[in-house]
């Protein structure tokens, strides 16, 4: 219950009142809508990561696959002097920035990721690498999908609490206030009618 004691009612207190509920509710609306429109951008997304990870998930087990047979070829010792100088460096530099905010990457790969001879090593290797060296694209894809996930999860729960704010708090608050003031301008309205027909009442008897 509003603490209606505190305002004044006034016929420009109801005004004022009625103009604040006015806007509230066109708040309420548009963020009704904003909050659709997230909710319909999320699941699709939610689905793409889920297919993104999967497809992910799936490189990794093939490139781990070919390095445990890689290892069964040749000794582990031979594999691991094989990658004791890697030759290739991976840059990032942010391109731009979603409307949530999340920032989106550029990968810069530079060298030769089969940098070891080919005597020591074996072609599973070779197939390892490769597949680490083309993963890297989707999982920078999948982690970048993941933070635009919880940003716009984080935006709808944002804008269901402001919504609920206005649907079930600041308007009916308001209403009770335009409830309020609209009764005290009537027992105003009622009392002031009653006084001249008694004013009447009085000069017609004299």
């Amino acid at each position: 219950m509003p603490r209606i004691i505190q305002f004044n009612p006034t016929r420009m207190e109801l005004l004022k009142q009625k103009k604040r509920l006015e806007t509230a509710q066109r708040a309420h609306d548009l963020l009704e809508d904003k909050r659709d429109e997230l909710i319909q951008r999320f699941f699709p997304l939610v689905k793409e990561v889920r297919q993104l990870r999967k497809k992910v998930e799936d490189k990794l087990k093939k490139a781990y696959m070919d390095f445990q047979i890689a290892k069964m070829i040749n000794w582990e010792r031979e594999i691991e002097e094989c990658l004791l100088m890697p030759s290739v460096k991976c840059n990032l530099e942010i391109s731009k920035f979603t409307s949530l905010g999340a920032p989106q990457f550029e990968i810069k790969i530079e060298g030769e990721p089969l940098c070891y001879g080919f005597y020591e090593s074996n072609w599973k290797l070779d197939e390892g690498i490769r597949s680490f060296y083309d993963i890297l694209v989707s999982l920078l894809e999948l982690a970048q999908k993941e933070e635009e996930v919880k940003r716009l999860a984080r935006e709808i729960e944002r804008t269901r609490r402001r919504v609920n704010a206005l649907e079930h708090i600041f308007i009916p608050q308001i209403k009770e206030i335009v409830k309020y003031i609209t009764m005290k301008l009537e027992e105003r309205e009622r009392a002031h009618i009653i006084n001249i027909m008694k004013v009447k009442e009085l000069m017609e008897e004299s």
